[in-house]
């Protein structure tokens, strides 16, 4: 069973709601916080009145509100940049440093690879031609949760938020996931290097058969310690191999993080190394 969260305070979030409810048949499932929980299919979505990103352990209180589990939190919503790309991202939770945007400092929330990277291609295939970039982002902001969770997001500014395209175009993603199952052979991977839109890692799952679970940037690579890595191991179940954005980490950096990889049993792949799609 997978929950959506959406947010009354957020546009994106409550234009991706609207397309979800046009495109499929919802009916009511129970009641959190005063709204009802609809439920189509294996999907359930929920309505919250405040901004996601300090809801911690949302997923406990809609747990025992509800009474029953979920595989996955997807949260719809909104994505703010200062370079104001027009862009639709996914991305996994957590913080490597400072919990500057909710969630817990130094803490990661479990992800499900497969799932987050066919969101992405689904992204591809739905969002062309619509004007907008289609990229990961990597791990950053709250809130902290418990169970595996990603976002998928609308950006960068206020007069994207509100197009219809890019929300119809994420809800035919949400509605798509898991039918047809095309990361299933995927090997499972973390990811190190690059950007905040994770550049290498995007164009590396689209051409190759690798999901990737939690990615670090350049400018948190140095959070990544013993115990961080551990965070970003189990963070990412079924974890096998890490990818590296190889011009982007300096060799020296890259020597100790293969260390404690192999430390690990977690082996750095290339492109080579892999199955194309």
């Amino acid at each position: 069973m997978k929950l959506i969260i959406t947010s009354a305070e957020d546009v994106a979030s409550m234009n991706i709601r609207d397309k979800l409810l046009s495109m499929a048949e919802w009916g009511p499932s129970g009641d959190f916080e005063g709204s009802p929980v609809l439920r189509y299919g294996d999907y359930e979505m929920v309505l919250i009145k405040d901004i996601h990103l300090h809801r911690e352990l949302l997923d406990l209180e809609i747990e025992k509100a509800l009474g029953r589990r979920y595989d996955v939190f997807i949260f719809a919503s909104r994505h703010r940049s200062e370079s104001g790309l027009r862009t639709l991202t996914v991305h996994a939770l957590g913080n490597y440093g400072n919990a500057d945007f909710g969630g817990q400092p130094g803490r990661l929330v479990p992800t499900s690879p497969k799932m987050m990277t066919q969101a992405l291609l689904l992204l591809k295939k739905h969002g062309a031609n619509l004007g907008f970039g289609v990229s990961f982002e990597t791990t950053h902001h709250g809130p902290y949760l418990e169970t595996p969770t990603f976002f998928i997001e609308i950006g960068s500014g206020p007069d994207a938020w509100p197009e219809p395209e890019p929300a119809r175009a994420i809800a035919r993603v949400l509605l798509d996931l898991g039918r047809e199952n095309i990361t299933a052979d995927d090997a499972i991977g973390i990811g190190f290097g690059g950007g905040h839109y994770a550049p290498r890692h995007t164009d590396v799952v689209e051409r190759m058969k690798i999901s990737m679970g939690h990615m670090v940037p350049d400018h948190a690579l140095g959070h990544v310690d013993g115990p961080m890595l551990d965070r970003m191991i189990a963070g990412t179940p079924g974890a096998s191999v890490a990818y590296f954005h190889k011009k982007a980490v300096k060799s020296a950096r890259k020597k100790e993080l293969d260390t404690l990889l192999a430390e690990r049993g977690i082996r750095p792949v290339r492109s080579a190394d892999l199955v194309p799609r």
